[in-house]
């Protein structure tokens, strides 16, 4: 992978891959530490092989009723990825 093909996570600053579809995706580290707004984790799935997208608290496994997200005090946005997958970009 070239340098061209890097920029630095909106959280952490680390390179990470660039996606044209998603220019302020978060690095895969910041992702595991996603939570709601008053610090308890949440953790974001497809719903089955053929994508949809569903988010559930880590610890009691129920649903998380948003896409709003919050990694180190910085709010994000979590959606589903164009080709699957799970897609957690900075909130501007």
């Amino acid at each position: 992978m070239s340098d061209r093909q890097l920029k630095p996570c909106p959280i952490c600053s680390i390179p990470s891959p660039y996606w044209e579809r998603y220019p302020r995706l978060v690095c895969s580290t910041c992702c595991s530490k996603a939570c709601d707004s008053k610090g308890r984790k949440v953790k974001f799935y497809n719903v089955d092989m053929s994508g949809g997208f569903l988010a559930r608290f880590a610890d009691t496994k129920e649903e998380y009723p948003s896409h709003l997200c919050y990694i180190e005090g910085v709010k994000c946005w979590a959606e589903e990825g164009k080709f699957g997958g799970i897609a957690i970009e900075r909130y501007d």
